[in-house]
């Protein structure tokens, strides 16, 4: 077929002299090109594989053919990208797109080895700060290779680090699928966003493009794959689909996209078909000097190939081998060494890592340099320390900026095959892919976990080497050689561990606590134990393991088969159920996993309780040798909080019952765990607050509309604060929201979608409003259906009737209306009939008011729920912009969520005005009338003694109706949940009082008042600053006054609140007759601070006498002047506090 590259040479001459020289015929042109085309796409779908690389070879070495392949390869610009279309047709084929991409690497091999080499320097320039260096890099790439987005990944990057404007990186994007790439390269190298805001933001972005952009499903794939390359999964279709538009990208894209495809394959089956395609091609690249595509090749070759085509690297040979002797202080050494020349050497990090935790080791390498810092929190996230999710954080971070480097793919693979779940498939695959940066003996033993062909592991290596020695003894199973060869005791106990034949209580033994020099090591055992064992055998064995693990260390959860075991409890009798391990490890799982389980967690905590024989937590025997001490707490402490106990004990009568067994659980807790006191005083006082206002204003029947905002709070908060933050991002005026299509008719189709921070802020605000007024468990609707719609309204307009023995019931059979037997006693028969008659259609009446006011007005009123309902909650383009004119300033989703809120209960209140007219005006009306025609009704009945007796009961109906009606119109106005109720000092001092009763009930305070209180009311909003005062006023008493039988303590107090002026005196008895003079100092060091304005440092502080919070609470929060005097009164044994503000 040599004779097709020939032809379509000379159509190529032709087509170029009828279309540029000045006797042209570009109408001609056109044929010819259509037949350079057709010679082109045959050439494509060549099914003869010798054909085809015969023709494709002497195709793209054409200096004359070579334009219509490679015009996109190297853009000089951005403006250039993807500029030129490809004549070449895309055939949807697996196949066919991979083998033309192959021979097109194949052929530019030299230029991708360029690439690898300059990016492997830049990824090193990063890790060690030298960001000058790094950007000559990539400049210099751009000057021989073009632009590409790693370039521009890589430029947004250094900008941020180098204080470079990035404007000028978007003046030449063009408004198309780039440009909204490079607003993501932007978002990602903000430091005000997480990682995980940042993929929320792209996960919303790439749903609304697929939403606009139905017919473009390439493009937007293309998109999806940019913008979220570290955590995109790739399959069969989207490769295709991405395909289709890297067609018209760089060759540098190009060939990072290949790499990323040969991971997700390398990771398949090796019968999988694409394995099959891919393995058949990628041989062909053995010219590209790439360490990475090295290893690929490798894992998909064959087994004769790999003995000859194949040089594994042995950098860490030396200290691989030296670190399994136990000599691992040289194996640090080596791997330092090593990390100085190739920082991004994800094998040396490890090893470093590892070494370092073993020795005990806290000194850092690179301390101030990038490396450092993703070594040390590398190394937080690996032992699963206390600031792992803030080192994970790090990580994912710094990798999420660098996504296209060397190592990023890399070093998150090997944080999922540390902490993950043991499954034999998935940790193969991310076995493979941490070990593939480039070809040794882990690539090899990775590879081949089932084959353990370890014979040919000993050829491609040195025979003596003590670590493939090592790993090849593990991967045969021959635990007794490694054991002896090994010289770390940690790594001893973790082959045990590993041993199938020996017995569990021997491997236990051998599980060494996550901690320390075992950290590392002891993860990896655990993991195994955990996800090797016999469950239907075992069970109670891995519920008490996993238990301690995660009373010990959440972060554990991570590797622990919670949901295989909690799959075992569901299946489980009474003796697992009534394990307190059940409901500890049900919780972790419903709370962190599975939060559709949340309700059996109810059930799982109600069957614990149940066959434990146990009423409520406090009833719980907490000297019950079964219980550990660590589990008792961690239940008490978890498990039994307000949310669980609501489902889970059915005893409780009110919320208050609820609280106050709460509130008795934080006691028991202060004894039991004293290290964590703070915490649990913080919720004792909370706790009370909210009992005491309960208490204090009754909250009843009377206000029955409610919103819990609190609760909502945190859904919300969790929900949309990224969208918040999205909102904040679309707000810069050189971010648009855009996206691009390819295709055959024309060079490039753009849109724009618009307007976009108006629409994000119109949909968060939509959504607040939403869970305002619907949600079932928080919302307005869900109060207005419990406290009025259903039952309690009806039965309240129906009493004043019953009363007077005007009501009725509708017989189901005959359905004929029955009166009240009381006017059965009617002699006459005709009077009788007048009066069911009567009865019956003034019930009817009064029934369809009732509907009228439950079923039309008292109904949430929405844009998407059409009702006449008096509760509108439509927002029209005036609440739109008065929401946005008050969050001018607002930079945070805290306070924006206060503001909408805010602006909702302003039309909620004026909802309630509109009810509560409704309700004396219109249904006062309906009654009145349905009253007078009753009483036509009635008059023509001949007994006037019965017609008085009737006339009595209709008028007191008709009064006692107006009276209802005002009762629900009380119903009818916030409750005091919902809004702050004025108190006086009285009631703030009563609350401090209680909460330092709760927090220590074992004293007993008694307050005596020195004068009558005199207090005006107080505006509820301050009702929190007004507790700080008295809580820290009680709990210095509590630390310094004295009793005289150890437990009674007697606070004597006066209170006035007159004329806008505070006045709070309190004493407590003080043995001064001792030498007081260090407290005395103390007490001049507080007036000191108070005079100098330095009391603000000691509020950040613990301990101390607490004045200095009261003073700023005084001045900062409540904005007044505060006059403070304090000490001691030797003479009468007393230590004062006067408070003037």
């Amino acid at each position: 077929m040599s004779d097709r590259i020939d032809l379509v040479k000379g159509l190529i001459m032709q087509n170029r002299i009828k279309t540029y020289s000045k006797k042209g015929d570009k109408k001609q042109a056109s044929k010819i090109l259509i037949q350079i085309k057709r010679i082109f796409n045959d050439i494509l779908k060549e099914t003869d594989e010798k054909i085809f690389e015969n023709d494709m070879n002497r195709l793209i070495s054409s200096p004359i053919a070579n334009p219509y392949i490679s015009s996109n390869f190297f853009p000089e610009n951005i403006s250039e990208y993807g500029r030129y279309r490809n004549i070449i047709e895309f055939t949807n084929d697996l196949r066919l797109e991979l083998r033309w991409m192959i021979y097109c690497l194949r052929f530019y091999s030299e230029s991708i080895s360029i690439f690898v080499r300059a990016r492997e320097l830049y990824d090193n320039y990063i890790l060690q700060n030298k960001y000058e260096e790094a950007l000559g890099v990539v400049e210099d790439v751009e000057k021989s290779l073009g632009i590409s987005l790693w370039s521009l990944e890589c430029k947004y990057y250094l900008s941020s680090k180098l204080n470079l404007d990035k404007t000028e990186l978007k003046k030449t994007t063009p408004e198309t699928v780039l440009d909204a790439i490079m607003n993501f390269y932007e978002l990602k190298n903000r430091n005000n966003v997480t990682s995980d805001e940042y993929f929320y933001i792209a996960n919303k972005e790439i749903n609304i493009v697929k939403k606009y952009f139905v017919g473009d499903k390439n493009i937007v794939e293309f998109y999806a794959y940019k913008i979220s390359s570290l955590v995109y999964e790739l399959d069969k279709d989207k490769i295709i689909q991405i395909i289709s538009v890297m067609r018209q990208t760089s060759l540098i894209d190009r060939y990072i996209f290949f790499i990323d495809v040969c991971d997700y394959i390398v990771t398949l089956p090796e019968n999988n078909e694409i394995r099959m395609i891919l393995k058949e091609y990628v041989l062909l690249l053995d010219d590209i000097e790439d360490d990475h595509l090295n290893a690929l090749r490798f894992v998909l070759d064959d087994t004769d190939n790999r003995k000859t085509k194949y040089i594994p690297k042995t950098r860490l040979d030396y200290a691989r081998c030296e670190f399994i002797k136990g000599n691992i202080l040289e194996a640090k050494k080596e791997a330092v060494d090593l990390l100085q020349k190739f920082p991004n050497n994800i094998g040396a990090m490890n090893l470093y890592i590892e070494s370092n935790i073993l020795l005990g080791n806290e000194t850092e390498i690179c301390g101030d340099k990038n490396l450092g810092m993703l070594l040390k929190n590398l190394t937080n996230v690996y032992m699963l320390n206390k600031n792992r999710d803030e080192s994970m954080e790090n990580v994912r971070q710094f990798a999420n900026a660098c996504s296209q480097s060397t190592w990023s793919k890399g070093i998150l693979s090997n944080i999922v095959y540390r902490c993950q779940t043991r499954d034999e498939q998935r940790s193969m695959c991310t076995d493979i892919i941490s070990n593939i940066q480039h070809l040794d003996i882990e690539t090899m033993i990775a590879c081949w976990r089932k084959e353990k062909n370890t014979n040919f592991i000993k050829q491609m290596n040195q025979e003596e080497d003590l670590y493939i020695k090592f790993r090849c003894a593990l991967l045969n199973e021959k635990y007794d050689i490694a054991s002896q060869i090994c010289g770390i005791d940690q790594i001893r106990d973790l082959i045990i561990v590993y041993n199938k034949n020996i017995s569990i209580s021997k491997k236990i033994k051998h599980l060494r606590k996550i901690q320390g020099k075992d950290a590392l090591i002891a993860i990896r055992s655990m993991s195994n134990f955990l996800g090797d064992i016999d469950l239907d055998k075992y069970l109670e064995i891995a519920m008490q393991i996993s238990s301690e693990l995660i009373i010990d260390n959440v972060f554990t959860s991570l590797f622990i088969p919670l949901e295989k075991i909690v799959r075992y409890i569901e299946k489980s009798g009474e003796t697992v159920r009534a394990n307190i391990c059940t409901p500890i490890l049900y919780y972790v799982y419903a709370t962190y996993f599975n939060k559709e389980k949340f309700d059996d967690l109810g059930i799982i905590c109600e069957d614990f309780f149940l066959f434990r024989d146990i009423e409520k937590p406090t009833k719980m025997d907490i000297y019950n040798q079964e219980y550990k001490r660590e589990e008792l707490i961690y239940f008490l402490k978890n498990v039994c909080s307000t949310k669980i106990l609501d489902i889970s004990i059915p005893m409780f009568k009110n919320s208050q019952e609820r609280d106050q067994e709460r509130l008795e659980i934080c006691n028991i807790l202060t004894q039991l765990d004293p290290d964590n006191l703070k915490e649990y005083e913080k919720e004792i006082r909370e706790i009370t607050q909210k009992l005491m206002i309960n208490a204090e204003l009754k909250i009843i029947e009377e206000n029955r509309i409610h919103v819990n905002v609190d609760g909502m709070k945190d859904r919300l908060e969790k929900a949309y604060k990224s969208d918040f933050i999205r909102y904040q991002f679309y707000q810069d005026e050189r971010i648009k929201q855009v996206t691009m299509g390819w295709d055959d008719n024309t060079a490039e189709r753009l849109r724009v979608i618009q307007n976009t921070p108006e629409r994000i802020l119109k949909e968060l605000i939509l959504h607040i409003r939403d869970a305002f007024v619907s949600s079932d468990e928080y919302g307005l609707n869900g109060y207005l259906s419990l406290n009025i719609r259903h039952g309690t309204l009806e039965d309240e307009l129906r009493s004043p009737l019953s009363k007077a023995f005007l009501s009725a019931r509708k017989d189901v059979h005959t359905g004929k209306y029955i009166l009240d037997p009381h006017w059965n006693n009617y002699s006459n028969r005709q009077d009788l009939i007048i009066v069911e008659k009567a009865i019956t259609e003034f019930y009817i009446k009064t029934e369809a008011i009732i509907s009228k006011l439950k079923g039309t007005y008292i109904q949430i009123r929405t844009e998407e729920k059409v009702t006449d309902g008096i509760f509108d909650y439509r927002l029209n383009s005036l609440d739109y912009l008065e929401i946005t004119l008050e969050m001018q300033e607002v930079a945070t989703f805290e306070e924006f969520l206060d503001i909408v809120i805010n602006h909702l209960w302003e039309i909620t209140e004026k909802n309630l005005c509109e009810i509560k007219k409704i309700i004396k005006n219109e249904i006062a009306q309906d009654y009145n009338t349905s009253f007078e025609e009753l009483k036509n009704a009635v008059s023509k009945i001949n007994n006037k003694a019965q017609l008085r007796d009737l006339q009595q009961k209709i008028a007191e109906a008709s009064t006692d109706m107006l009276n209802t009606l005002d009762k629900i119109c009380y119903w009818f106005q916030r409750s005091t949940e919902s809004k702050h109720n004025d108190f006086d000092l009285q009631f703030a001092f009563n609350l401090g009082l209680q909460t330092i009763r709760n927090m220590h009930p074992e004293k007993r305070f008694i307050a005596k008042a020195l004068k009558p209180v005199e207090s005006e009311k107080i505006s509820g909003g301050y009702l929190k600053n007004f507790d700080g005062i008295f809580y820290n006023l009680f709990d210095n008493i509590y630390k310094k006054a004295i009793s005289s039988d150890g437990i009674n303590i007697e606070i004597r107090y006066e209170l006035q609140y007159k004329n806008q002026k505070f006045y709070i005196y309190i004493e407590n008895d003080y043995n001064c007759s001792a030498n007081i003079s260090e407290d005395e100092l103390k007490v001049e060091q507080a007036k000191e601070l108070i005079q100098t304005g330095k009391y603000l440092e000691k509020v950040k502080g613990e301990g101390g006498t607490g004045i200095p919070k009261i003073v700023k609470i005084i001045a900062y929060d409540l904005k007044r002047e505060p006059d403070i005097d304090f000490g001691y009164i030797k003479e009468k044994n007393i230590f004062f506090m006067k408070i003037r503000f």
